[in-house]
Parts: C-alpha cells; structure tokens; sequence
C-alpha cells in the first residue's frame, strides 16, 4: 500500500504532486509497542502472557477460574493495553488457578498448568509485566485519543511531547522508578506466596554470558536497573523520537501557524518555515500576513486549548492566505481509524442477506451506521422524512 515505487501512495503522486503520503498515528503508536520485543525479557514476557490468556481461554471450565481476560491481541490496539491491565491486575488469582490445575485434571492440563506456572514465577517475569504495565497505563489513553474524531495534528503532536518529556524524566533518575517496581513486585510476591527474596533474585553471574543479560552488580536494584529498566525506557524513548519526529515536509511546517507554536517563535524562524509551505502549496500572500498573524495572539492565554478549527475562525477576513494554509492543515490526516471504521460498518452491514442491494440503499445504510447518533437524536423527524419520501411515489405494495 504504501510502498515508495510500487505502493498506491506512489502511483497517486504520479498523477497529483502535491498529494503526500502520511502514515497513521495509531499504527505508529502500536509499531513503538512492538519495539520493545528487542528487548529478549519483554519479548519472553509477552509471549508467556499470551500462553497463560490463551490457556484459560481455550476450556470453558477453566476460564471459569479467572476473571475475563481479552486475548492479547497484536492488531486491536486497545485491547492489548486493556488485557496487559487486567492481567496484572488479576495476577494471583491467576497464579492460584494455576497452581490448582497443577494439581487437578488430566495430565495434559496438569502439565500445562506447571509449566506456566513455573514461567510466570520467575523474577524476570514479574518484574516485567510490572514495567510494562506501568508504561502501558501511560499510553492506552492515547490509544484510544488517537482513535477520536476531532484530533487534529496540533494537539496530538503536542501530547506526544508531553509523553516524551515525562519519559525522559524518568530516564534520568532511573533509580526512582527501579525501586517503585522492586517494591510492587515484592508486594506481588508476597500475595502468590513465593519469598521476598525471589521475586528479586539476579541470576547467576559469570565471566562470559551470551544467552543473557549479565551485567555485574553489587545488588539486585542495580542489576535491574541495568539490565530491565534503563533498556526499556531507553528503547521506547527512541522509538518515539523516531516514528514521531516532525518531518521536514511542507505539510508540516503548517502547523506552526497555531498559536500555541508560533507566539513563542523568532520571526525569522517563522518566516522560514513559511517560505517551505508557501512556496508548495502556491500561496503568495501569506508572506505578507505571516507578522501580523503572530502579533495578533502575541499576547492571548490559553491558546494551547484551542483547535485548528477555532483559529481559522479568526483568519477568515483578514488573512486569506493564513485562511487557506490553515484549511489545508485542517485536511490533514492524522489517523486512519475513520476510515477503517468504516470498513467495520461495511462488513457488519453487507450480510448475506442484503448482499444484492443497490449501491444507493447500501450507502444510505452506510451513512446511518457511522452517523446513528445523528438518527437517534432526530428520530422523530429522521422517520417522517423517510415517510414523505416513500410516499411521493404511487407503488404496487400490499400491506394487509
């Protein structure tokens, strides 16, 4: 689809130039996630609850033993930041489920369960689903932001940051964070009976290692630290550095027009960045706009809050060209979540008993499944204007 000589985007730009190719912020956010399988702890980690969910899931008895887990799903991405939280949050009472199936059942099941069982009580693991549950509550509501209607490039650029700051933070005294997930995993370890000195044991250390970390350390705090943690944050911090960097595109550099970009910019600077999209898109006048522009919300608050929508309110007279820059930033697309909505609405509709309607009938149902809020709240109304028009026309129906 989106191959730079074979894809569709390629063979679109043959025919119109100016028509750029953006890929969705969802798929990026969820490609930052699947990074951090480099990491062989994170990998085995994920793997591990994969098999336990997919254990309980696959009996009916047994998955009456835990609560409801989603399936770790690699393409919902809501749902993978959703099951990794509900795990950890019913990790004993999985870890005792398991521990009875050792015992109870056929011997598949028994063998099953033991193994899991052994896996899921090693140290490594239990420190690992407790960083990544942490880091994982910190994006399942971008997530789930990113999938919303009314986000524009603006806002969601400006929280990714916020993300990055705050992770950075966190690299920076490593220390802090290491102690706060040894202390849960202690608490944990406690509640699924192991000793508090298993749940943070170091593995063994020797001169030459080539399967695992073996980084020499004096306590297990430092080994984690070393081993887990600073790798961990380190790996999502540059993965977000590189899948959301601001490329040096015309389209870009739109979106310094916002207030909340430009109030705080040189002039020169903002000039530049004029000049790239200007030039582009073929708009001559806003060269002359662009100071006044900024003078304009040189002294306004709150202008982070604002959408792109709200500021193209008030370039409508008397910046034409800032008018039509921003119309352009606000076409933008940021996600592809709309549209594969639709593509859900579609299949939910074309069953096979409506499979031979007309394109006429199958878009109208189409525009009321995506807009059914519209419909509901205009019922009344909505039903009315469906009987007007059936009735415009005389037709041979009987409905005795």
């Amino acid at each position: 689809m989106s191959g730079i000589d074979g894809g569709v985007q390629a063979i679109l730009r043959k025919k119109y130039t100016k028509a750029l190719f953006f890929h969705c912020s969802s798929h990026k956010l969820n490609l930052v996630i699947n990074d951090l399988n480099a990491l062989p702890e994170v990998r085995n980690s994920t793997g591990t609850i994969k098999s336990i969910i997919t254990f309980f899931r696959e009996s009916v008895l047994r998955r009456k033993l835990i609560p409801n887990i989603p399936k770790l799903c690699e393409t919902r991405w809501s749902e993978k930041h959703k099951s990794i939280r509900i795990f950890v949050e019913n990790f004993p009472t999985i870890m005792e489920a398991l521990e009875t199936l050792s015992r109870e059942g056929n011997s598949a099941t028994r063998k099953n369960a033991y193994q899991l069982h052994a896996t899921a009580s090693k140290s490594s693991f239990i420190l690992c689903i407790l960083l990544i549950a942490k880091y994982s509550a910190l994006l399942e509501p971008v997530v789930n932001v990113f999938q919303s209607i009314a986000l524009d490039a603006v806002k969601a650029s400006q929280h990714i940051k916020r993300i990055l700051q705050l992770l950075k933070s966190h690299r920076d005294d490593p220390d802090k964070i290491t102690n706060e997930i040894l202390r849960d995993a202690t608490i944990v370890s406690e509640r699924i009976g192991l000793e508090e000195d298993t749940a943070i044991a170091v593995p063994r250390i020797v001169g030459r290692q080539c399967y695992r970390n073996n980084h020499p350390a004096e306590n297990p705090s430092e080994f984690w630290k070393r081993s887990l943690i600073i790798p961990y944050l380190d790996s999502i911090i540059t993965s977000l550095e590189v899948r959301f960097a601001e490329e040096n595109t015309p389209s870009f550099a739109l979106s310094q027009l916002h207030p909340a970009h430009m109030q705080n910019m040189p002039v020169g600077s903002l000039k530049e960045a004029c000049e790239t999209f200007a030039q582009f898109y073929d708009i001559p006048n806003i060269k002359n706009e662009i100071e006044l522009w900024q003078q304009l919300w040189q002294n306004k608050s709150n202008v982070a809050e604002l959408s792109v929508v709200d500021v193209l309110k008030d370039a409508k007279v008397f910046f034409p060209g800032t008018f039509r820059a921003l119309k352009i930033l606000i076409t933008l697309p940021f996600t592809t979540c709309t549209i594969e909505r639709s593509f859900s609405s579609l299949r939910r509709m074309k069953t096979w008993l409506r499979s031979t309607m007309v394109e006429s009938r199958l878009n109208g149902l189409a525009m009321m499944s995506v807009h059914r809020k519209y419909v509901t709240d205009n019922l009344a109304d909505f039903n009315n204007k469906v009987v007007e028009h059936f009735a415009r026309n005389p037709r041979r129906l009987c409905f005795n």
